[in-house]
Formats: structure tokens, C-alpha cells, sequence
């Protein structure tokens, strides 16, 4: 499994061969080091299930890496999403997590191309209701609770099981 983060070059994510999937979700910024980023959680279980593709990880290897003022940081991003064959939103909203890019992405890509796109969020979401009665409205398709089915449904729908 290959990892792509911000400190890899667009031409190394679009020259990439093998089933991509982005992890779409709130990051943790530079200014929130006492946060845990949800991806590292995910890439363990990517590894566990055994995943033999990329991951595009829209963060920084270092934890207090800031992107502010990088405004390189959303077309990295932007190349990534279009460069995925899977879009995996994971949306674990508090406070403080807010995912306020995550919103706009998740819905320019249900309109844009749904058939890549999977979402999930626990249960527990802060302020999830809106995105949630969207998602139903206009995909039907299922809401997963845990980051584990979630990824699950991810590689189902990657590999056609």
C-alpha cells in the first residue's frame, strides 16, 4: 500500500497505477496538535484489510505543519480527488473538528460524480443532521456509523463485491 500527503507532487498521485482512494474528511491543522487525525486509524485498517492500491491522505507528515497561506493546498487536493477512483468521506464533526471544506467537497462530489463517493460519520457527529438528510434525499444510499464500515463499503464498491 502506498501513502500519497501534501509532501508528494501531483505528478506522483496521477502517475500512481493501481486503485486510488482519497480520504475526504475534517483534518487536523497545524494548530491543533493536541487532535488525533482520524486517518491514522484509517490507513491501520486499510493495512489490516489488506488494501493493495494508494491512499491520497490530504495532510501533512508533521503533525504541526500548518497549510495556511499554502494556496497550493487545494489543488493538491482538487487533483487528488479527481485522481481517486474512490472518494471515502468520513465526517467525525465535533467542535472544534468542524470540516467546513469537507462540507462543500462532499457536496460538489454527490453531484459531480456520486458513483465514487461513500460516506460515513459516527453517530455522535456534531451538527451532521443537514448533510445526513441531503445525503438520503438525494442518493439513497446508505449512511455508515463506524470508520470500519465505512472503509469496508469503500473497498466493496472499489473491487465490485
Amino acid at each position: 500500500m502506498k501513502i500519497f500527503r501534501y509532501e508528494n507532487s501531483q505528478e506522483e498521485v496521477n502517475n500512481e497505477k493501481g486503485p486510488k482512494i482519497f480520504l475526504a474528511g475534517p483534518t487536523v491543522r497545524g494548530n491543533q496538535p493536541h487532535l488525533t487525525s482520524w486517518r491514522f486509524e484509517a490507513i491501520e485498517y486499510f493495512e489490516k484489510s489488506n488494501f493493495q492500491g494508494s491512499l491520497i491522505v490530504p495532510e501533512f507528515t508533521s503533525k504541526t505543519e500548518s497549510d495556511k497561506g499554502k494556496k497550493w493546498v487545494p489543488l493538491w487536493e482538487y487533483n487528488g480527488l479527481c485522481h481517486s477512483n474512490k472518494i471515502l468521506f468520513w465526517i467525525p464533526r465535533t467542535r472544534e473538528l468542524i470540516g467546513l471544506t469537507t462540507n462543500w467537497e462532499l457536496g460538489f462530489w454527490m453531484g459531480f460524480d456520486l458513483k465514487r463517493v461513500v460516506y460515513g460519520r459516527p453517530d455522535d457527529a456534531f451538527r451532521i443532521d443537514y448533510l445526513d438528510t441531503m445525503w438520503e434525499k438525494m442518493c439513497n444510499l446508505p449512511i455508515y456509523n463506524t470508520l470500519e464500515s465505512t472503509i469496508d463499503a469503500t473497498l466493496k464498491s472499489l473491487y465490485g463485491r
